[in-house]
């Protein structure tokens, strides 16, 4: 009998083990280190479960086989995307996946981790790893969901989804609205759900829906009156009580739905009120200036709120909303710490945010500017008695902006940890302020910002920094420099003087033969401590990385480097090319664009 003949009794020797793993499971543990490794592949996804914890005790990792389940199920996922693959909870993704394919669509059987499995016990399995849910336009099967046949998935679910997300709510409806909204009624009120994303534009009677009793106890901030009902001030006038315009149709009344559905019927008299403590949603002028404006004011437990558009929302419908914003922080009870807000038009509305929101912790803003140029570079008044507490500051502007517009913001902010700006002009004081008002801040993304007439403000920040991430994409930094050494060298050096940094992005900055330079990050008596590192398009040719892989080699990283080689011209020479390869492979986690080297690098990286 030859090796090849050997080789294949074994492997049928496994297979005939997978197929009686039933039977032979207990037996299965006492199989040596190789052959068990072996036999994992063959199993299916309730045995593979079953056994990962006894593996483990042997020091074999289960993670590498969930990984290739989930390219079987998600075959455009491209294994060279930037997420390390050993640090993604690849069982987790792969059970979630495989509920929504069975449950909502279809599911290929083509692999063996299927085998021998019913419908119902894949149901049964991983419904119990469902954390996100998602319902799109075909999920057609949702309303099964409500049958008395499938409360126990649909209590599976209440218990494990903290995440609900609704791509297409009106889409949904059409499937049967009072058995979709049976279904929400039960993961939000009586399930775990505190974080909802909505998108495509639902319609305002949902949207009154979901927030008629999701907000948390009534905020302080309105007037109370001796009815029990509290009224909004505006503009001086006492509006109608949120309560009454929020008044819900009875046959859509929470306590009403769960009656009708009697084996699901609370033994409570009424039904309990979950808290959404993060809302994440596509909004449209009229929800703006009507439900969101009117209900944010007494939503004290909302931690967290997105506002996307796709249409600009203009001074009038921005200034309702601060105004909204203000009512809410002058609750003692808000909790609002994260807010995000795209396409607004104007300059002052990170300082108006700001002002009605000296305890928020995180802002992002997308900004539109107007088209007049006298404003673009004002600027922009900030009195503020009182430090802001704001951690964290995102404004991606879509046209001119100056820095100068919200500057001063910084100066109040001496919290502030990290700071991304997109498309923004700066002023000489910007890196200034950053050293003297933020001695805190941790990192630093600058992205479509010119940088090239900063070089001497950008050496004298990094003497001061505690930075642990630099981004500077597409910052044209060596667009004004006869000779590049003449920057890059003071440059690195001073990163080397940053010890707390972790990350450098430089991508789009046409380094070109500069790589070279940066190579010496890792020299001296005080390399630096990077471990990721993003040199993506900047026209680095084969030879030039040659030049910086001998140089690494020489060097070595202090820890293993994550580097981004992706959209550089490397296929001009590929003998060279591989050659660079081949010398940054021992010390380097590598991201480039060639496919054929894709299946060879993730096996040297799951061996790592």
């Amino acid at each position: 009998m030859g090796v090849s003949d050997g080789s294949s009794l074994v492997q049928m020797c496994i297979v005939k083990v997978a197929q009686n793993i039933d039977l032979l499971e207990r037996k299965v543990l006492n199989l040596p280190v190789s052959l068990l490794k072996d036999l994992l592949p063959h199993l299916n996804i309730y045995y593979l479960d079953r056994i990962e914890t006894a593996a483990a005790t042997k020091g074999i990792s289960t993670s590498v086989i969930w990984a290739k389940i989930w390219r079987d199920l998600d075959q455009t996922w491209r294994w060279r995307s930037k997420s390390a693959p050993l640090t993604q909870d690849w069982k987790q993704r792969c059970l979630e996946r495989l509920f929504h394919m069975l449950m909502f669509t279809q599911v290929r059987r083509a692999g063996s981790y299927l085998s021998n499995l019913s419908d119902s016990s894949i149901l049964s399995m991983t419904v119990k790893h469902v954390r996100v849910l998602s319902l799109n336009t075909s999920s057609k099967n949702i309303c099964r969901l409500a049958s008395g046949d499938l409360r126990p998935i649909l209590s599976a679910l209440e218990a494990g989804v903290t995440s609900l997300r609704l791509l297409d709510a009106n889409a949904l409806f059409k499937h049967g609205r009072k058995y979709v909204l049976f279904i929400l009624h039960r993961l939000l009120d009586h399930g775990s759900v505190r974080e909802v994303v909505l998108r495509r534009n639902p319609d305002s009677s949902f949207l009154r829906w979901l927030m008629s009793r999701h907000r948390g106890p009534q905020g302080s901030s309105e007037t109370s009156h001796a009815d029990g009902h509290c009224s909004v001030e505006h503009d001086g006038e006492l509006e109608e009580p949120a309560a009454k315009r929020l008044a819900l149709d009875v046959e859509e009344n929470p306590e009403v739905l769960c009656s009708e559905f009697s084996s699901f019927s609370s033994p409570a008299d009424h039904c309990p009120e979950g808290h959404i403590q993060s809302l994440d949603f596509e909004v449209s002028k009229c929800e703006i200036l009507t439900t969101v404006s009117h209900i944010l004011p007494t939503w004290s437990c909302l931690h967290t709120l997105h506002l996307h558009s796709d249409w600009l929302i203009q001074e009038e419908e921005m200034s309702v909303l601060v105004q909204s914003l203000r009512r809410l922080f002058l609750n003692p009870g808000c909790s609002l710490t994260d807010l995000s807000v795209s396409h607004v038009c104007g300059h002052t509305h990170v300082i108006s945010v700001l002002r009605a929101c000296p305890t928020l912790l995180s802002l992002s803003l997308e900004i539109c500017p107007p088209a007049d140029r006298n404003t673009r570079g004002q600027q922009t008044q900030f009195t503020q008695s009182k430090e802001l507490c704001l951690e964290k500051l995102l404004v991606k502007s879509t046209g001119p902006m100056s820095v100068k517009c919200f500057l001063p913001a910084l100066t109040c902010a001496p919290k502030l940890t990290s700071l991304h700006l997109t498309g923004v002009h700066l002023s000489p004081r910007f890196f200034h302020t950053l050293a003297e008002s933020n001695p805190l801040l941790k990192v630093l993304n600058l992205e479509d910002v010119n940088l090239a007439d900063y070089h001497r403000e950008i050496l004298h920040f990094l003497e001061y920094s505690v930075l642990e991430e630099l981004s500077l994409k597409d910052c044209r930094l060596l667009d004004k420099c006869a000779v590049k050494k003449d920057f890059l060298l003071p440059f690195v050096e001073a990163l080397k003087g940053v010890s707390s940094l972790q990350s450098l992005m430089l991508a789009q900055n046409r380094l070109a033969s500069g790589v070279i330079e940066i190579a010496n990050l890792f020299s001296g008596c005080r390399p630096s401590k990077i471990t990721q590192m993003d040199l993506s398009s900047n026209f680095i040719l084969p030879a030039e990385l040659l030049e910086f892989a001998q140089l690494l080699e020489t060097c070595r990283p202090v820890q293993r480097l994550t580097l981004d080689l992706r959209f550089n011209p490397l296929d001009r020479d590929p003998g060279v090319k591989g050659q660079a390869l081949r010398k940054l492979i021992p010390y380097c986690n590598i991201l480039t664009d060639d496919w054929d080297s894709r299946s060879t690098m993730a096996d040297h990286i799951s061996v790592m």
